[in-house]
């Protein structure tokens, strides 16, 4: 029996940065031994280096960066490249004119003016794809044609904040950069697989819907966080025009409802983000939720040395949506009461300016006595077990495996109420209002008030729960029953003539 095969689409995460989500590509890969995977990873840049040791199941690794490329040509599927200089000469302003911009504008005015059903739109985005594979990308999206469609067509009343005089050639440039430079992921072919998995409910996932209806393939979709969510924090906090924070809220709402109507299967990582997904339109059939899980072994207690000072800690990326900054806050106020205690922060910075930001709230406040940034660490489950609490600040979350690996590990856990945070925990540690420093370090005193053998009742639970829903072998086998029961659908459909193209439980969709 030939061995099932795998596109595992990913957006700015595995293989080549850390993070959660790069923990469950991981995971997945190398516990699913019997599955051959093809990575699809949407890059920020292809400079980036490999952060992971990919598994020998992993044939291939695909990099399709966004930006440090003038051509995607650079990075060209078309071999020998004689093929890819025949593409720019092909596409001339005649083809652009009479292939390209039909659909483009069409496209685009789905978009901006949610016009077209998604069923339509999914058509269009095949359309594109299509055009990319024979004609050349770059020549076609800096064609003086298409800005001229572009402007004509997003300078129409599809929004109010904004009066159309206010809006500068600058700000339309941009608008227009970010669409070229996103949509980079429908103009290569869809590999030879028998099923695609996104890792997100991004422009990552555009292959599994162009696969859907282009092969009839199976697409699997996991959301470890809220895209259309993360996006507008996101978006606030990085781009400060208005005008084309508007725009790229349309584009990637568009693109999330694409995901979500030609899934199969939508596999959110808690049940807080299903209710996201219903709220947007998606059949509860179409929904399987899958706890992330980790591996008990290596996840454990550890005995707790003797400390002259009590710890705690937190673990994660050093980002806005983590609230490390939060945490510092807290930290000040936990420093009043306990001046000797110590705030140990694991993790690398991946945004400088908010790193920056950190360490000068730190010199703020004082802190340089309490506050040790200290990196990555290659035993996390040792520093989850012997800090005397684990804090948790992130303003925003999906599942979060350093939630998981803590509770394994026995770690005694204070934490913001976001995202499934609490749906990890349940009653086995403190949950606390998220970016409210007074009520985290209230929940973070309180434990270490505690007498140790109360604390560390919390890390008891903390483990039997874990070991009963959030385990690695758990996690393993729903996934791999979970894509046995997509491929042998897509044969059956195929045994009786059943069109694979439509998916169980489509979203109700009754827009003109």
């Amino acid at each position: 029996m030939n061995r099932p095969r795998v596109l595992l689409t990913t957006e700015g995460t595995y293989p080549f940065q850390r993070g959660g989500v790069s923990t469950w590509c991981h995971e997945l890969t190398e516990s699913l031994s019997n599955i051959d995977f093809k990575i699809f990873a949407v890059i920020a840049n292809p400079y980036l280096l490999q952060q992971y040791q990919c598994a020998p199941n992993v044939t291939e690794v695909i990099k399709i960066p966004l930006w440090g490329v003038e051509d995607p040509l650079e990075f060209s599927w078309r071999i020998p490249f004689v093929r890819a200089v025949r593409s720019k000469s092909a596409t001339t302003k005649a083809v652009i004119a009479n292939k390209f911009l039909p659909i483009f504008q069409e496209f685009l005015h789905g978009v901006v003016h949610d016009s077209h059903n998604t069923r339509r739109m999914g058509r269009l985005l095949v359309n594109l794809h299509d055009y990319f594979l024979q004609y050349d990308y770059n020549t076609t999206m800096n064609s003086s044609l298409v800005w001229e469609s572009f402007q004509d067509i997003v300078l129409q009343p599809w929004q109010d904040r904004c009066r159309i005089s206010d809006i500068t050639v600058g700000e339309m440039t941009d608008a227009l950069r970010f669409f070229q430079r996103f949509m980079l992921t429908i103009h290569l072919p869809v590999p030879e697989v028998d099923l695609i998995h996104s890792s997100a409910a991004s422009f990552c996932g555009l292959p599994g819907v162009i696969g859907k209806i282009k092969h009839g393939l199976p697409y699997m979709l996991t959301e470890h966080g809220i895209i259309v969510r993360e996006n507008y924090l996101r978006l606030v906090q990085t781009i400060d025009s208005l005008y084309v924070r508007l725009f790229l809220n349309k584009l990637v709402g568009a693109v999330v409802r694409l995901n979500y109507f030609f899934a199969d299967i939508i596999a959110p990582v808690c049940a807080y983000n299903a209710r996201w997904e219903k709220w947007w339109g998606v059949p509860a059939n179409k929904i399987k939720v899958i706890y992330n899980g980790a591996d008990p072994d290596i996840f454990k207690p550890v005995a707790r040395p003797e400390a002259s000072h009590p710890i705690v800690m937190n673990m994660g990326l050093i980002f806005p949506l983590k609230g490390q900054l939060e945490l510092i806050k807290a930290a000040a106020i936990v420093r009043d009461q306990v001046p000797n205690v110590e705030f140990q922060f694991y993790g690398k910075p991946s945004d400088a300016n908010y790193f920056r930001d950190c360490q000068t709230a730190v010199t703020n406040f004082g802190l340089e006595q309490n506050i040790n940034f200290a990196g990555y660490t290659s035993e996390p489950w040792r520093v989850y077990s012997t800090s005397d609490v684990v804090a948790m600040s992130s303003i925003s979350e999906g599942f979060p495996y350093a939630v998981v690996e803590a509770m394994l590990s026995g770690g005694t856990i204070v934490a913001t109420d976001v995202g499934g945070v609490g749906e990890a925990l349940g009653e086995t540690g403190m949950l606390v209002p998220a970016k409210q420093p007074p009520a985290l370090a209230e929940g973070i005193l309180h434990m270490l008030n505690l007498p140790i053998a109360e604390r560390d009742k919390y890390g008891t639970q903390a483990r039997e729960r874990a070991m009963t829903l959030f385990t690695k072998r758990l996690f393993s086998q729903t996934h791999i029953d979970t894509y046995h029961q997509l491929i042998r659908q897509v044969k059956i459909d195929l045994l009786t003539s059943q069109p694979a193209t439509q998916p169980n439980g489509l979203l109700a969709d009754n827009r003109n």
